[in-house]
């Protein structure tokens, strides 16, 4: 959904607005009751409940946000296999393959320039058998990190490693099964929505 000065105008498209307001209200509330049935309707005695911890979602997102690219900047794929799902892993390790031999990266990260925000946070029931379920949140990071490429011997390549202000969605996700919870990982990042195509589709 868009955020921000992403949205329409409040008094030039009012009625745009407030459908795009609507939507994300009846969004909400349909991820809330994803999210509490997944406390309270999946799990069966002696296991005990999953405890949502939901004030905790950003800083969790955004220590695998660093740890990941961390371990992507290193080629580091163990840790990447502990951290990311399937399907970012295989990218992660299909680029790092790639690399010119002998040519290392350096990622760092400056600072983190605003809290981490949790714009999603939703929860399916999978109908693949008993208690298995994912939880799925989206968490907007805002950091300012630099990327270098190193020569063989250290040496910096012109034209990287200059620091940038960077915005990004991250998808982090926990899996369920047998009403037994996983760790959290990263499952990718995400654009942030168009509220023409939102809307549209409404």
């Amino acid at each position: 959904m868009p955020t921000g000065s992403n949205k329409p105008s409040l008094f030039h498209l009012p009625k745009v607005r407030l459908k795009l307001e609507w939507h994300r209200l009846k969004q909400r509330v349909q991820d809330l009751g994803g999210v509490l049935y997944y406390k309270y309707g999946i799990t069966n005695k002696p296991n005990p409940r999953p405890k949502l911890s939901l004030g905790n979602t950003g800083r969790l997102a955004t220590a695998l946000h660093s740890q990941m690219y961390t371990a992507f900047a290193e080629g580091d794929a163990a840790t990447l296999s502990k951290i990311c799902t399937e399907g970012l892993l295989a990218s992660f390790r299909s680029r790092i393959a790639s690399r010119v031999p002998g040519e290392r990266l350096r990622w760092i990260l400056c600072k983190y320039t605003r809290r981490p925000r949790v714009v999603s946070h939703r929860a399916v029931m999978i109908p693949l058998g008993k208690g298995i379920a994912l939880r799925q949140a989206v968490v907007r990071i805002q950091s300012r990190q630099s990327l270098a490429r190193l020569k063989p011997n250290g040496e910096l390549i012109e034209g990287t490693g200059e620091e940038k202000d960077v915005r990004e969605y991250v998808v982090v996700q926990r899996r369920m099964m047998k009403e037994k919870e996983e760790p959290w990982m990263v499952w990718g990042t995400v654009e942030e929505s168009d509220w023409k195509l939102v809307v549209a589709d409404r």
